[in-house]
């Protein structure tokens, strides 16, 4: 391999200083000057900078082939083109140089790649200046090489990558989010806000935020966090001791919660969204904060405060108001819920209601079917030859569903000659020809709109629930039928009777604390009774 490289050479060509002189002022004087549009100066910068980077990369390397040149320039592009079109490549070598004293603050844009083409110049005009060999001159007229050129390109070298690691980021419009603000120098780290401790003393922060299986809808969320949550959807508290002049990193990669409380600081509320505080490296000492990013921790006569900010709110009170009686439901047993032995037929035993709504089903065979449905929508009973199996719906087109939601719903069927039941839970409701029946008549769409007279409440979980009024119309019901938790509806022609157990939207929703799928924020629960078979 040929090992004929100087790379230094090129640090004196006349292309690379002029890239160098290029890039200095550029990045020193015209960005934010006004005199070249922000695209442009922008721009310059990229070109410039892939001109110097690679021959002065190569220069400090001490390459001296052809292959370490190429990997120098390669090296180059690749990390240019990771900053320019990942955001995490980017915060990740913001991060790097926030540890040195030339902090960097990278702008992703993918039209920066247009620069690219400038790695090509670099490698064949000044790739070509550090292969050149001396000029061969018969020895006695072959003169020194100047003592000053050594001293220049050391001295080019040193410019170029002070240049190159000392560029300035591309001013923004200051109606942006911290747009204007200058990088901080002291520590940093990821974070969507901070809570600085501006008292005298070291703070002990308890910290709770929302579980992890806890989902909200952001726009119910911000629009009043105190009512939309409750104390039960937040996880353990973490304790988080805070010098004074430092302050507590907060992320939020989406739309979040926390409770933060310390000895003398009631219990106070924060909720953001990403949309307004996106993560990024924040200051976290109260020399250099980010105002808009940071929440005081501060002196209140003998008391703490967080001081105001847009992401702070009073607590969600220890004990929510119970609903409304329009909102409770109005019948016992106001819940779906079962567990089969499995994909059975069988004679029924004995029939055994509980108070609370549930019914077991002691089959002759063996084993024990649960069911948690009101009495009057289970007309099974003792000698009864029925078949019990389990009921999935993931497909088919409802009209009770939001645009772009997909149906998904589960539960259970029981038939015997005599009836035959359907009880589903998810974001749809039962129907007819969901039993193995024959029954194709009897279908309905269906309307779901909050209940007016009643306002959203916590359960027992902590989820913020929201009943629905529920509007049936079509062949399967005469005229337009309103119905809310615990009322039913005939259906025409004695297809059967249909039970609405639960109708709900849940816009905060602890997901542990469901049998049902809940990965939409309605709930519906209902159960069908056909009272004969088909014909």
């Amino acid at each position: 391999m040929s090992r004929d490289l100087r790379p230094h050479r090129s640090l004196l060509h006349p292309l690379w200083l002029g890239a160098l002189a290029l890039l200095v002022l550029n990045d020193h004087f015209l960005k934010g000057s006004g005199l070249l549009p922000g695209w442009l100066t922008g721009k310059l910068s990229d070109f410039a900078g892939l001109l110097v980077a690679p021959a002065a990369l190569a220069a400090l390397l001490r390459v001296s082939s052809r292959r370490g040149l190429l990997g120098a320039h390669v090296a180059t592009g690749a990390v240019f083109s990771a900053i320019k079109l990942a955001p995490e490549a980017a915060r990740a070598v913001e991060a790097l140089m926030a540890l040195t004293p030339l902090p960097w603050r990278i702008t992703v844009d993918p039209t920066d790649l247009m620069a690219l083409p400038a790695l090509l110049v670099s490698y064949r005009v000044l790739g070509e200046a550090a292969r050149r060999p001396e000029p061969a001159r018969p020895e006695p007229a072959r003169r020194p090489e100047p003592a000053w050129r050594p001293i220049a390109e050391r001295l080019a070298l040193m410019a170029g990558s002070l240049a190159c690691a000392a560029t300035s980021r591309e001013p923004v419009p200051c109606d942006a989010p911290d747009a204007c603000m200058p990088p901080a120098p002291g520590p940093r780290e990821l974070a969507s806000l901070v809570i600085a401790n501006t008292t005298e003393t070291e703070r002990l922060i308890r910290v709770r935020r929302l579980r992890s299986s806890v989902r909200v809808d952001c726009g119910v969320l911000l629009a009043d966090p105190t009512s939309a949550l409750s104390r039960d959807l937040f996880a353990n508290a973490e304790t988080w001791l805070i010098q004074p002049g430092r302050a507590l990193p907060l992320g939020n990669a989406r739309c979040d919660a926390y409770l933060i409380d310390a000895d003398g600081l009631p219990l106070t509320l924060l909720a953001w969204s990403a949309a307004q505080f996106p993560e990024q490296i924040i200051s976290t000492s109260t020399e250099s904060p980010q105002p808009e990013r940071t929440i005081t921790l501060q002196r209140a006569g003998a008391r703490l405060e967080l001081a105001e900010h847009p992401a702070v709110f009073d607590a969600p009170p220890a004990e929510p108001p119970p609903p409304g009686e329009a909102c409770s439901p109005s019948t016992e047993g106001s819940r779906l819920d079962w567990t089969l032995p499995g994909m059975v037929k069988a004679v029924v035993a004995s029939v055994t209601s509980s108070p609370d709504g549930c019914h077991a089903i002691r089959l002759e065979s063996g084993g024990t079917a649960y069911l948690c449905a009101p009495a009057e929508a289970l007309p099974v009973k003792a000698g009864d030859l029925v078949s019990l199996r389990s009921v999935t719906i993931t497909g088919g087109i409802y009209p009770e569903l939001r645009k772009g939601e997909q149906p998904l719903a589960r539960g259970v069927a029981i038939e015997s000659e005599a009836y035959a039941v359907v009880a589903l839970q998810g974001n749809v409701l039962a129907r007819p020809w969901m039993l193995d029946r024959g029954a194709n008549a009897g279908d309905f769409s269906v309307g779901l709109e909050p209940i007016a007279d009643c306002d959203a409440f916590h359960d027992a979980c902590g989820s913020l629930v929201a009943p629905l009024e529920v509007s049936l119309l079509g062949e399967g019901v005469a005229g337009v039928v309103t119905l809310r938790a615990g009322e039913s509806v005939e259906l025409k022609e004695g297809i059967g009777t249909l039970h609405l157990v639960r109708a709900e939207d849940l816009p905060i929703r602890d997901a542990e604390c469901f049998s049902a799928p809940v990965d939409q924020s309605r709930l519906l629960e209902s159960v069908f009774v056909a009272a004969a078979a088909a014909p």
